[in-house]
């Protein structure tokens, strides 16, 4: 059973039982639901023992020797990507992610999917997702093909999952990119995307104070920990991004724009947050929709980007980015 998520109490608090929908913003294990965007947090299902470590890495675990940047790969995750890999090895990169995420459709949703483990480990999961997992590991899976034998790919995908869920790859709970315009900005600097707001017809910008997670750190798994209240809190002291993104009420005059592939994120009002759910843009016979994995529902399809943007809470605005070829498909490239 999922425990509830600190976004869910915060969503009964600000609106009417009756307006949250399958397809809210909640999900990961950030502070935005998804990864503070709300804390990510529950590893996978029946592959970790009551040790809360894996099967894999529990005797290392007990001789006090696990690295941190060694993967854990949850149940067939790297057989999934190998064959992610060697089935989209030719095609351009937005369509490539686009056909993973159509083969992921019907996969499950899983709540809070880093946080569980008892200390941070760099986690690689292709079973189950919340929103930004599945997108963060389908950008990896796509600039993980320019090899010569299918363990090469896999291992190049544990690095840019790596390189793009953690400042400067390094594996720590501090590190980590809680918040998706971080995460965003970190992944444009190393050249995985590129920025699509500026140059949309109706986009603003705002500044925007990231404090939510240091300002609700009961409901994180990983906050218990002194050192982690410590370096959070003071990251969040002085940290503000600035946000460009495209109003509701803009959105028709951009579908355009947008091609298969794109990301979006859900820009939301909510104090201390930027985005509340991400996904990825699907163009089909002129219409924009999304394939997103959404609570209750898992990986799914939502026909009209735009009226499933309009129909989530607290929303104000959706923001873009473009998938690029890293080059060499090196991690930092």
């Amino acid at each position: 059973m999922r425990r509830p998520t600190l976004l869910l109490s915060l969503l009964l608090l600000l609106v009417p039982l009756a307006g949250l929908t399958a397809m809210g913003w909640w999900g990961s294990g950030s502070p935005w639901a998804e990864r503070p965007g709300y804390p990510r947090a529950s590893a996978s299902g029946g592959s970790l023992p009551a040790s809360g470590e894996p099967v894999s890495t529990a005797a290392a675990a007990a001789e006090g020797v696990v690295d941190p940047n060694l993967p854990i790969t949850i149940g067939e995750t790297r057989r999934i990507a190998a064959r992610a890999i060697d089935d989209t090895a030719s095609a351009p990169t937005h369509q490539a992610l686009i056909n993973l995420a159509r083969r992921f459709l019907g996969q499950p949703y899983n709540a809070f999917s880093l946080d569980r483990l008892r200390s941070e480990r760099l986690l690689l999961d292709l079973t189950r997702f919340d929103c930004f997992l599945f997108v963060e590991q389908l950008l990896a899976l796509v600039n993980s093909r320019q090899v010569d034998t299918q363990t090469a790919g896999v291992d190049r995908f544990s690095d840019h999952v790596r390189q793009l869920r953690y400042d400067g790859g390094e594996v720590a709970y501090c590190r980590r990119h809680h918040y998706f315009t971080r995460w965003a900005d970190a992944a444009e600097k190393q050249g995985y995307l590129v920025n699509l707001n500026p140059f949309l017809p109706g986009s603003r910008s705002r500044n925007r104070p990231l404090t939510f997670l240091s300002q609700h750190v009961e409901a994180y798994e990983p906050m218990k920990l002194a050192a982690n209240r410590a370096c959070i809190t003071a990251l969040e002291k002085d940290l503000t991004v600035t946000q460009g993104y495209v109003p509701l009420t803009a959105l028709t005059r951009l579908l355009p724009s947008l091609r298969s592939g794109d990301i979006f994120a859900l820009v939301t009002a909510v104090p201390g947050l930027d985005v509340t759910h991400v996904g990825l843009v699907e163009v089909e016979g002129g219409q924009v929709g999304a394939i997103h994995a959404a609570p209750g529902e898992g990986v799914m399809r939502s026909d009209d980007l735009t009226r499933y943007a309009w129909g989530v809470a607290d929303v104000i605005g959706v923001a873009f980015y473009r998938p690029i070829p890293n080059p060499e498909g090196k991690p930092g490239g």
